[in-house]
């Protein structure tokens, strides 16, 4: 069996309102197209699989606020570690995370919330699995809202990124939160031997530090992929925090391994994948 180039991952779920997503009109089935005009052996497997509901273990009112609490952890955590400046805005958000953290000791959000995200975040390192067992060099997992409004043009750029096996860990190429207001504009340095192949203008930058857009969209190179999927392997399961700051606390991780000495997290903007339940 020849060894796919790149391997599409589509998480998903039944009765998702973007169920487009799983069908030949879907995202992942347009870049495979698209590709394969190129001479991209592309290998698509999309997941709407429940795996935690499959072998669940017991979750309590006290997995709800153990959860909460350390998504609120994470967020200071998660600012030392990229040295968020500590601005008005920042605190003001902080003050905000704060206050709601104390409403949801009253009124919490229930065991169905970390079902849910246990399910999404199980389906995520499935797909990482499945792409390595697939053998290609390229992983790319898209959540079911990720659209490309130009298909042409993402196909194009995510060629020209998997030219650059050396250079690259894992690409950021979901439009979801600008880094301005991920507060890591800071960390983001051109490269002049990189740029987007595409047709439309899009910026490069490689990240001082790994850094998260989302896991709407995450290019992946083959070689980073086995030391990330043991680190999630490695995390505990609870408390539930959502995949987004799960990958975020396995980076930080794994940049302490020394996992970024040669390749680096890269970041396209505009990126070319719209999330389009943030829209």
């Amino acid at each position: 069996m020849t060894r796919p180039d790149l391997f599409i991952g589509v998480v998903s779920h039944r009765g998702s309102r973007f169920a487009v997503s799983q069908g030949p009109q879907g995202l992942a089935a347009l870049l495979e197209a698209e590709l394969a005009t190129a001479g991209i052996a592309t290998t698509v497997v999309v997941s709407t699989d429940d795996h935690f509901d499959a072998s669940p273990f017991p979750l309590s009112e006290a997995s709800v606020q153990a959860s909460l609490s350390a998504q609120l952890r994470l967020h200071g955590t998660w600012a030392r570690f990229i040295g968020r400046r500590w601005s008005p805005r920042w605190l003001a958000e902080q003050a905000l995370r704060s206050g709601k953290r104390q409403t949801q000791r009253v009124r919490s959000p229930g065991v169905a919330m970390l079902r849910r995200l246990l399910n999404i975040e199980l389906s995520h390192v499935d797909l990482m699995r499945r792409g390595l067992a697939s053998g290609a060099a390229w992983v790319l997992i898209i959540e079911d809202d990720g659209a490309a409004s130009d298909v042409a043009d993402c196909a194009a750029g995510l060629r020209g990124l998997m030219e650059h096996a050396d250079r690259i860990a894992y690409a950021n190429v979901s439009q979801s939160y600008s880094s301005r207001t991920l507060g890591v504009d800071h960390l983001l340095h051109a490269d002049p031997g990189v740029r987007w192949a595409g047709t439309v203008s899009r910026g490069l930058f490689a990240a001082d530090r790994p850094v998260t857009n989302t896991v709407c969209a995450i290019l992946y190179a083959r070689e980073f992929l086995p030391g990330l999927v043991r680190v999630m392997d490695e995390l505990p399961m609870e408390p539930v925090v959502p995949i987004d700051w799960k990958l975020n606390l396995a980076m930080m991780r794994l940049f302490d391994e020394g996992a970024f000495a040669e390749r680096r997290c890269w970041q396209v903007e505009p990126a070319p994948i719209d999330q389009l339940s943030m829209r």
